[in-house]
């Protein structure tokens, strides 16, 4: 089973409900104190929805690649520190990867919750790390982020060969039909925008779980 990113829009009140009793999390749709709330999940498209809008997120595929390559080559694991660096260098040349100095995007914050310790909720946390917060104002931003993006972009990093060469998502790109990305990926892309927006548009809050 692979892991399913959940995202919540609450107002002030109900998040505090929710932080003193975190299980409501999974009864909000039928508890009337969350009238206003909404909850959607992304399945397991979170990672490819990342890879198909977030420049950083395929570079941070291509180092994890070198990584796996380097430790393949250093199958006995005989390597020492030093020598397996020079490994990770190495397939880091070989693979192309540009250097992963770049900050999260606002994309790939939003959809894979990313953020500091600081931003986080720790009483929400099913096992995959704490629940990130967005405050109403930096869903504003977010729903900004995503409305300007262009799914003209998304559409141009859909190449069934080169995300089967990241292992993006952990599918078999190469036994996927080209069918899928518009009759999943967009949608999928397209369910997560339109949270985003009515979000901002309520002034609520955003939670965004793993499990």
């Amino acid at each position: 089973m692979g892991i399913v990113a959940y995202y919540l829009d609450v107002d002030a009140t109900q998040l505090a409900t929710l932080k003193a009793t975190p299980a409501l999390v999974w009864n909000i749709h039928s508890d009337p104190r969350f009238a206003k709330a909404s909850m959607i999940d992304n399945d397991k498209d979170w990672e490819i929805l990342s890879w198909l809008t977030s420049p950083k997120k395929r570079v941070e595929k291509c180092h994890e690649a070198a990584w796996g390559r380097a430790r393949d080559k250093d199958v006995d694991q005989k390597a020492s520190r030093e020598e397996f660096k020079q490994l990770v260098a190495k397939s880091i040349e070989e693979l192309g990867c540009p250097p992963d100095t770049q900050e999260s995007d606002s994309l790939l914050k939003a959809i894979e919750g990313r953020g500091a310790a600081n931003e986080r909720e720790p009483s929400l946390n099913f096992g995959l790390g704490a629940a990130r917060v967005f405050r109403p104002d930096e869903v504003k931003l977010l729903a900004v982020s995503f409305a300007k993006f262009d799914l003209t972009a998304l559409r141009k990093q859909f190449d069934r060969k080169e995300m089967a060469r990241f292992e993006v998502g952990g599918m078999d790109w190469e036994t996927e039909p080209d069918q899928v990305l518009e009759q999943f990926l967009v949608p999928s892309f397209r369910k997560i925008n339109d949270f985003y927006q009515r979000a901002a548009r309520l002034n609520h809050y955003v939670l965004v779980v793993y499990q």
